[in-house]
């Protein structure tokens, strides 16, 4: 398999989406050797970013879903689309299911329709019968583990499908991030309560027997990124769609909704060129999505970012996107730290112009 590479691909904007799903066929094959670790019949799982039910950016792209799932079923593959939405707009305790359901965020987002009988709500499997606990050496931060959904039992093998965003709590959300979705909700209640705007969180699990306790050790990337201790061994590939970028705010389209009135709404970015990439090395393809959204903010209108930032003035975890290298990132520093990866070693690029590359390598490259 491909380790520490990053394929991007760059695909000119226009109405004809056929060079998309051309683009993301052939990344994806490429990526992953031409599925050289599928057989027929295996399961695979692919993970996308369903925190809501708005649509792409704030989910991920449609076409991700659609084509990989194709040439994995036509290979034999056993496919399944799984996730949890975040606690805005799902919650669960013991008892069962607060409210919310995710595959009506799966299906509202625009990800999938009606008809697809394939998708797999983590929280419709029941609170102990659908999760298992995880806990190993890797994951310091979680004293006593936490818990996953059971499919990551079940999976042969697990497709990573992010988006790529900032947020307003993590900073960024991106591979690392997009694995919060296979976590119970205690377990979700744990990493929060040490990040900035729990208070959010805590009212979003009202009417719940969720607990918020914090453990004082202030690990909330930490935490995030241990997640992926659980899923390193079935991981085949992580592949971002980014034709755009939510490049301020997030996970969501907007911070706050008062009826229709959206306010703090994200800056969405168009990507020109528009592009597909992919590791098999979750910490290299982390590390290129860092460097991409350096690029994007550093292009952004100076009030879009004055006016997130202005914002966000109590969470010092959104500044250091911009202010720290991308090696120097906790999400980076701690995933290489824990064996989940490297940095890129090489980045093969095709039809991406020269002075975009040379700006996202400069990233990459400081120190």
């Amino acid at each position: 398999m491909i380790g520490e590479k990053v394929l991007v691909e760059g695909i000119e904007p226009k109405n004809d989406k056929s060079s998309l799903r051309a683009a993301i066929k052939d990344v994806f094959l490429k990526s992953t050797n031409n599925l050289e670790w599928l057989s027929k019949g295996d399961v695979v799982l692919l993970k996308p970013a369903l925190n809501s039910d708005n649509p792409y950016p704030s989910t991920t792209h449609p076409f991700a879903i659609s084509v990989i799932s194709k040439i994995l079923s036509k290979e034999g593959a056993d496919v399944l689309v799984g996730d949890q939405s975040g606690l805005g707009h799902v919650v669960q305790d013991t008892i069962g299911v607060i409210r919310g359901h995710t595959r009506d965020n799966f299906i509202k987002s625009g990800m999938g329709k009606e008809e697809d009988n394939n998708f797999i709500s983590f929280e419709s499997q029941g609170w102990n019968k659908g999760f298992i606990h995880h806990h190993s050496e890797h994951t310091p931060s979680w004293p006593n583990g936490f818990y996953v959904t059971k499919h990551i039992e079940k999976a042969d093998h697990i497709i990573s499908l992010p988006r790529l965003s900032t947020h307003s709590q993590a900073g960024v959300t991106f591979g690392f991030k997009n694995m919060v979705g296979i976590l119970r909700d205690d377990s979700r209640m744990n990493f929060h309560a040490n990040g900035p705007f729990n208070n959010f969180i805590k009212r979003e699990a009202r009417g719940s027997t969720l607990k918020s306790l914090d453990d004082g050790s202030g690990n909330f990337i930490e935490k995030i990124v241990e997640i992926s201790d659980a899923i390193k061994e079935k991981l085949r590939v992580t592949l971002f769609v980014a034709t755009k970028a939510q490049a301020t705010f997030g996970p969501n389209q907007s911070e706050f909704k008062l009826g229709k009135l959206e306010i703090a709404k994200a800056n969405i970015v168009n990507l020109n060129p528009e592009l597909v990439f992919a590791s098999t090395d979750p910490v290299a393809v982390e590390s290129f999505a860092f460097a991409l959204m350096k690029d994007i903010r550093n292009n952004l209108p100076p009030l879009s970012k004055i006016f997130s930032n202005l914002i966000l003035s109590s969470n010092k975890i959104v500044s250091q996107v911009d202010e720290i290298p991308v090696i120097k990132q906790t999400f980076i520093q701690h995933a290489i730290d824990i064996g989940l990866g490297n940095m890129p070693d090489q980045i093969i690029y095709n039809n991406i112009p020269i002075t975009l590359q040379k700006r996202l390598e400069k990233y990459l490259e400081e120190t």
